[in-house]
């Protein structure tokens, strides 16, 4: 049975790498399950069919999974192709050799006619649309226009528009300076996490129970938060301490079911119960 990540993850943070204004902090957790497939492994060893619905649905994908260990789908993650390109909206895990029908936002506006096979894409939704997201689920069952209208503020201020106002194509337009930040930050041995700080603030974490997961994702997460930042030569000090105060009091807000006095400016986001990975960010 896999465990569920909020009960006493036993988390390390590990040096802290440091470049111009941006700073992670390489988490690591004490356990470590390997037998989870991901999306980018499933899809490269034709273990995973993605597809769309017989009679196509914008928020419905269909994910069959045949291999012989659950497959991951994490929230956020983006799966271009099929009439349109989607974003998945929660963290699911789909049973070995079963097939299950997934809730997706659609992150190309101006399309609807089939492209290509789906395959995934190289970035997950960026840091504001994925907060816009959460916030927006929480008042209301539906969020699409808040997806869209967090893409067109992308578009807007990085001067680009995509033909189909797609995601994928609005972070490849600034994909050069991202891939020179990136290498900056290297991933440790058994890392499973990482914290982001911009400007000495803490904008968020991941974490996964597994550091294989984590490896597939360690360039998508941080370049989620690089999109929506300004780099600029403003290098701080890292409060290791006040990093693992945020993180201390996110479990522990998780497991109480209640906000406390440390978190009023942040809010706990997709903590999984029975999963592998959970998302903590900076309310808007």
């Amino acid at each position: 049975m896999i465990s569920d990540i909020t009960s006493n993850p036993n988390i390390e943070l590990l040096q802290p790498q440091v470049y111009e204004n941006i700073a992670i902090i390489p988490l690591k957790t004490e356990r470590n399950y390997i037998d989870i497939l991901t999306l980018k492994k499933g899809l490269e060893l034709g273990l995973v069919n993605v597809k769309e619905c017989d009679t196509s649905q914008v928020n419905t994908i269909i994910v069959k999974n045949n291999a012989i260990t659950p497959l991951i789908l994490i929230d956020g993650e983006e799966i271009i192709g099929g009439d349109q390109n989607r974003i998945v909206n929660s963290t699911i895990l789909i049973d070995a050799g079963s097939k299950m029908k997934i809730p997706v936002s659609c992150s190309e506006k101006n399309r609807w006619a089939f492209k290509s096979e789906f395959k995934q894409s190289e970035y997950m939704a960026n840091y504001n649309t994925r907060r816009a997201k959460e916030y927006a689920s929480r008042v209301s069952n539906s969020y699409q226009d808040v997806i869209w209208s967090s893409i067109d503020c992308l578009e807007v201020e990085n001067d680009y528009a995509s033909p189909t106002s797609a995601m994928e194509e609005s972070y490849k337009n600034i994909k050069a300076t991202q891939n020179e930040i990136i290498k900056q930050f290297k991933i440790m041995d058994g890392q499973t996490g990482v914290l982001i700080m911009v400007d000495g603030e803490i904008k968020g974490f991941e974490l996964f129970l597994n550091s294989g997961i984590y490896r597939d994702f360690h360039e998508k997460i941080i370049k989620s938060y690089l999109i929506d930042s300004k780099i600029k030569n403003n290098m701080f000090a890292v409060n290791i301490e006040a990093a693992r105060e945020v993180i201390s009091h996110a479990f522990d807000c998780s497991s109480k079911k209640r906000a406390t006095k440390e978190l009023k400016q942040h809010t706990l986001l997709k903590m999984m119960t029975a999963l592998e990975h959970c998302t903590f960010l900076k309310t808007i």
